[in-house]
């Protein structure tokens, strides 16, 4: 069902207000009504907001990330942000975050029948507020899922533009040959203690025949690193998994798995791991570049709060012209 507008309500067969106290209905912005059963469903929801807001908004920064499908960092929830033109009056609405950025029309794209920034403008924005660690994720899935390239998001950069630091930093970290949110963080522990990796390297026997695609294989080295998410320990996955290590082992490779707690809290001990493979001296302080990061990631419950905080001036719980009021 399509979002009803409070002031069409008779026409779809309600009144306006039992349309509004209807438990069937949520008002996600003031004026409009969506069927509750699809308040989880972002894109129904950017469907009710479109239909109060001008012809010409796009959805973007973390809503067209989400529309996309990307890997989003760990928060509870995110806000729904939109963008208007810079010659549009302003409009300030309960439920959403509305913007007047002057997206180029080049980067005015539709998913479906909703209009969303493209994503190297996305991209572009998320680096205003996301930390080092969260950004160079969300762009491994873009790039993973063929949504853009590297080249393509350094052409819609902006010098001097809030973030364009960090999304320098990104790029040039960045491989969407990674496949998950945690691959790539197993992926930055070992580059950011400065070793080099291949990712998703392809196996082959004697016989030239693949017996295995690695998530980690670090360069110079037997030693194959990978990411065991949940799904690992279940028991059909779990004995294809053995049997995959046996082939490895006859292949003369070492597999080392890590969870998720791991790479949060033993990074250390991951360092040291490829230490041993490549022979290198043991250094404590070659973890402190991707600890220093962690803590400003949403991988952390600290950088996961100053996240919060930042989306948080993009959270729209009531008008601000009503709170203005209040306060006065």
């Amino acid at each position: 069902m399509d979002p009803i507008l409070h002031r069409a309500a008779e026409a779809h067969g309600f009144t306006s207000r039992t349309l509004r106290r209807s438990s069937s209905f949520i008002h996600p912005v003031r004026g409009v009504a969506q069927l509750a059963s699809s308040a989880d469903d972002l894109a129904s929801t950017c469907r009710a907001v479109a239909q109060v807001l001008p012809a010409t908004t796009v959805f973007t920064h973390v809503t067209s990330a989400q529309l996309r499908g990307w890997w989003m960092p760990m928060a509870d929830s995110f806000p729904v942000v939109a963008c208007t033109d810079g010659e549009t009056t302003h409009h300030d609405r309960r439920g959403v975050y509305v913007r007047r950025c002057d997206v180029p029309p080049g980067h005015r794209h539709a998913l479906g029948d909703i209009a969303v920034a493209s994503p190297e403008w996305t991209i572009v924005e998320l680096s205003e507020h996301l930390a080092l660690l969260d950004l160079v994720a969300v762009i491994d899935s873009a790039l993973h899922l063929g949504h853009t390239t590297v080249d393509a998001i350094r052409a819609t950069m902006r010098r001097g533009r809030r973030g364009v630091r960090v999304l320098r930093r990104a790029l040039d970290l960045c491989d969407g040959r990674s496949e998950s949110w945690w691959e790539t963080m197993l992926r930055l522990v070992h580059v950011l203690s400065g070793f080099e990796v291949d990712p998703q390297e392809r196996v082959l026997n004697a016989a030239g025949v693949e017996i295995a695609r690695v998530d980690l294989r670090v360069r110079g080295t037997r030693r194959v690193a990978e990411y065991d998410g949940a799904g690992h320990r279940e028991r059909s996955q779990h004995q294809d998994d053995l049997r995959r290590e046996k082939a490895l082992n006859r292949e003369g490779l070492e597999r080392y798995g890590y969870v998720a707690t791991e790479i949060v809290r033993g990074a250390r001990q991951i360092v040291r791991d490829a230490e041993d493979a490549t022979g290198r001296p043991h250094v404590d302080s070659r973890a402190d570049p991707w600890l220093a990061e962690a803590r400003l990631a949403s991988i952390t419950l600290s950088g996961r709060a100053a996240l919060a905080r930042r989306l948080e001036k993009l959270t729209r719980e009531t008008s601000q012209r009503v709170a203005r009021r209040a306060a006065s």
